[in-house]
């Protein structure tokens, strides 16, 4: 989640059953966000262990998948309203809708299913979160829950569905199709602090410091342009950026004006000074209302110019093309931290270099170094993200070691969670139907005493 938070601290394997505030101490948000991070971790598990990986209430079971054939295709599917929980998580459906895939339907036989996740949103996405009465500022954000549908007619080792599987069959294989968008092997990364920039600013922390920034900071490291991002029949490079503030620093857009190659932007504010502000060789990103597709990159592009009496700002790199099937009204502006980083590619970040020796490491800035480690075949997904608190007062970033060397960690997110809905074959006259969902009824029985 792109929040300016301090850290985020919640680990379950460590069992901590709620946060207890002592009197007279300073209040962390990362305390608070630990403690609601604990209850709902509980109420996950706990749905999840009572209902199994997926289900839904026998009274009000949603998503059920009806297609609408029209001259012998189907031209889209009808999902039904009610509740669904995948891995804990509810999933509400309020009415019936009528969907059908952005790229339209592979061919028969198909598999439909639920991709899950949780978003963060602020009040640019949601205005009602704001307080007006305050004037202004914003105070806490929200996470969401959000779903989407999928459809796929390939089965987890690349070859077609055949049109004579059994719904049992994906049921019991179902950890193997989660594969398809959930590989095990996402990419792992390695960070430390090291002191081998000379500084120059005498406001920073002391030379002898490996962190010299100064502030304390989240490090945000988040792959940009996956290892399935497709332009065309070629794949692109895997790339990545990052933010010194998670992704946090963001600009309401006001209006959008675009003139070939370079774009207008007016801004609801400019920042609050310093390093919250825009300046040119700043890249950033193009967020659009009601976001892309999950799976592909935002638009990156380079700030040329900015006009602090006007709010406004020139973008190069902006092309008609990139809006495509998106909304084209641009919402926001999230500044990311690389552009002053030598060798970007031409999605605009920086291009991911696997290796393990010492001058592989790359260097963010300040002191803050980064390494995508390489023992077996990795896989990157457009999203997955890294965590990097680094604090002032011990010169050092807070990431695990083992034998005071870094570890090797996969992404911290997003976590993406499915469940399987239907089974679409081809009949001698008809598409047949298999109900891939569970049903779970509660039963009262006697009391007994």
């Amino acid at each position: 989640m792109k929040g300016d938070f301090s850290r985020l601290v919640f680990d379950p394997d460590k069992q901590y059953t709620r946060v207890l505030m002592q009197q007279g101490r300073v209040q962390l948000d990362a305390d608070w966000n630990e403690q609601a991070a604990i209850l709902l971790h509980y109420l996950e598990r706990l749905a999840a262990d009572l209902i199994g990986p997926f289900g839904g209430p026998k009274d009000d079971l949603g998503f059920a998948i009806a297609p609408v054939v029209e001259n012998d295709e189907i031209s889209k599917l009808t999902i039904g309203k009610g509740r669904y929980y995948v891995d804990g998580l509810l999933c509400e459906n309020p009415q019936d809708y009528d969907w059908l895939p952005t790229d339209g339907f592979p061919d028969l036989p198909l598999l439909v299913y639920l991709d899950v996740w949780e978003r963060h949103v602020t009040y640019i996405e949601d205005g009602s979160i704001r307080e007006v009465a305050l004037g202004g500022p914003d105070t806490a954000t929200r996470a969401q829950v959000v779903w989407k549908m999928c459809v796929t007619n390939e089965q987890p080792d690349g070859n077609r569905i055949e049109n004579t599987l059994e719904g049992a069959s994906v049921w019991e294989n179902w950890n193997s199709w989660v594969s398809l968008g959930q590989p095990p092997n996402r990419g792992l990364l390695k960070a430390r602090a090291r002191g081998d920039e000379e500084a120059t600013d005498p406001c920073l922390a002391s030379p002898d410091a490996r962190y010299r920034g100064p502030e304390n900071q989240l490090y945000r490291v988040e792959i940009h342009t996956g290892s399935k991002a497709k332009k065309g029949s070629e794949a692109k490079v895997v790339t990545f950026k990052w933010s010194r503030d998670n992704g946090s620093v963001v600009f309401p857009i006001l209006s959008y004006g675009l003139d070939g190659e370079l774009a207008t932007v007016r801004l609801e504010h400019l920042g609050h000074g310093g390093r919250l502000a825009l300046a040119p060789g700043d890249r950033v990103e193009l967020v659009y209302v009601g976001g892309w597709k999950e799976d592909e990159p935002g638009d990156l592009l380079e700030v040329v110019e900015v006009d602090a009496d006007r709010r406004q700002v020139k973008l190069k790199g902006a092309s008609s093309s990139q809006a495509g099937d998106r909304d084209p009204t641009p919402l926001l502006l999230r500044r990311w931290d690389h552009g002053r980083m030598k060798g970007l590619a031409g999605d605009g970040a920086v291009q991911v270099q696997e290796g393990e020796k010492e001058e592989e490491w790359l260097h963010l800035e300040d002191g803050i170094q980064i390494c995508f480690d390489n023992p077996r075949a990795q896989y990157y997904r457009t999203g997955d993200y890294w965590l990097i608190p680094a604090r002032t007062a011990t010169g050092d970033v807070d990431w695990p070691r083992s034998a005071e060397k870094p570890e090797s960690c996969p992404p911290h997110g997003v976590r993406h969670h499915y469940a399987p809905l239907a089974l679409l074959l081809t009949g001698r006259d008809t598409i047949t139907i298999t109900d891939l969902r569970k049903e779970i009824a509660i039963v009262a029985g006697p009391v007994k005493g």
